[in-house]
């Protein structure tokens, strides 16, 4: 009876860890959404009345797939501001999962949670996920690395397939996304082909029509309005001057380390992106990458914050979310090693890990403590945000 119990207690760990992990995402997402401040922000105004009618979608296409998520409510005769909010919360909540399944792949357990808590519990990516409008979306281009990882274990399986056709759909529809999705689908181009041959032709002929009927309304919205071409490409209608776009560049870097863009819509005050504990595990985790430098995933890393920092810099459509979920797989890399590197010192004494282990989960936590405590009680009470969000639904 009692190895029947523990067997129990072992296989029924991982459910109540992933219930768990789910509930605590889904509060912090969710919780006083609607009331955490006075009423709407004026960009959240605009992308509410972007998505209010068919006609409003079909005139501007792009971000279509986040305009349709707040036109369900909106259609249904409810306006507020939780429900248009939740949005973003899901797009939020679909990214934690896909930024924990990339780490469960690459590292341990114990660096996929601590990771994921770090990430999920950031400032940033709060303001990022629980604001209405379509920013969050360029959080999803992580999923692009987590269904690659989903095909490449399942060897094609037709789901994998499926999500991942459906995926390129939705990130083909954010304005700036086809310079990192057009660059990743040519780099592993041989690999993607293939897993397509194995699957059944009539099937992915199907697929592919599918995909060239989703993609339509796209393709007729460029061609009724140019001017809509250059956000696609996430270029701006004006371009700044060569100094002003190199000075935007190297501001990326500024802002998400040393000092924070003066936005009190997605921010608070001039505080930097990330706290210094973010920072130190970004710091050992860049470290980290550079010793896996010939790892297609450590390119793929330089070549998104590379594109990244020239989009913001032009101005255009792209915002600083793009680097988010990015720059927290660098930070769970400095944890992975700094752990790595503890329990190498210590490999057979179990004190000594256990120690190592607390004192590195102290450190997440504390860390999450403030970053939370940024976003719901120090940013709503500013009284610069306050201003902001005045509009009512």
């Amino acid at each position: 009876m009692k190895k029947a119990g523990n067997w129990v207690a072992i296989a029924l760990r991982p459910t109540f860890l992933f219930v768990a992990m789910s509930s605590f995402v889904v509060v912090l997402l969710w919780f006083v959404l609607g009331s955490l401040v006075p009423g709407l922000s004026e960009s959240e105004v605009f992308q509410k009345a972007s998505s209010a009618t068919w006609r409003a979608l079909l005139d501007n296409p792009l971000g279509a797939p986040y305009k349709l998520l707040q036109f369900g409510p909106q259609y249904f005769k409810h306006q507020e501001p939780w429900l248009l909010r939740s949005a973003s919360a899901a797009v939020g909540l679909l990214t934690v999962c896909c930024f924990y399944y990339i780490l469960n792949q690459w590292y341990t357990r114990r660096v996929a949670i601590l990771g994921t808590i770090l990430f999920v519990c950031s400032a940033w990516f709060l303001h990022t996920a629980r604001l209405g409008t379509e920013s969050v979306m360029y959080t999803l281009l992580i999923a692009v690395v987590a269904c690659t990882i989903w095909l490449q274990k399942s060897h094609g399986h037709i789901l994998a397939v499926l999500t991942g056709g459906a995926l390129l759909i939705v990130l083909l529809y954010i304005p700036g996304m086809i310079w990192f999705v057009v660059p990743a689908l040519l780099w592993q181009s041989q690999r993607i082909s293939g897993l397509l041959s194995r699957q059944n032709p009539a099937v992915l002929t199907v697929l592919t029509l599918l995909g060239v009927v989703a993609m339509a309304p796209l393709g007729w919205g460029l061609f009724q309005e140019p001017s809509l071409i250059r956000a696609y490409f996430g270029l701006p209608q004006v371009f700044p001057a060569p100094l002003d776009i190199i000075k935007n560049t190297f501001s990326v870097p500024y802002h998400v380390f040393l000092r924070g863009p003066h936005n009190p819509e997605t921010w608070l005050a001039r505080l930097p992106m990330l706290d210094w504990f973010s920072v130190v595990m970004f710091v050992v985790g860049g470290y980290a990458y550079y010793l896996k430098r010939r790892l297609d995933r450590t390119v793929m890393l330089v070549y998104v914050g590379i594109m990244g920092c020239i989009l913001i810099g032009l101005g255009g459509p792209v915002t600083l979310a793009v680097l988010l979920p990015f720059i927290f797989l660098v930070i769970a890399g400095g944890l992975a090693l700094m752990l790595q590197q503890w329990f190498t010192v210590f490999p057979h004494n179990p004190v000594a890990k256990t120690l190592g282990a607390c004192l590195m989960t102290i450190a997440v936590l504390m860390s999450s403590y403030y970053n939370i405590n940024h976003y719901f009680i120090a940013w709503p009470n500013n009284p610069e945000t306050k201003q902001v969000f005045t509009h009512k639904s």
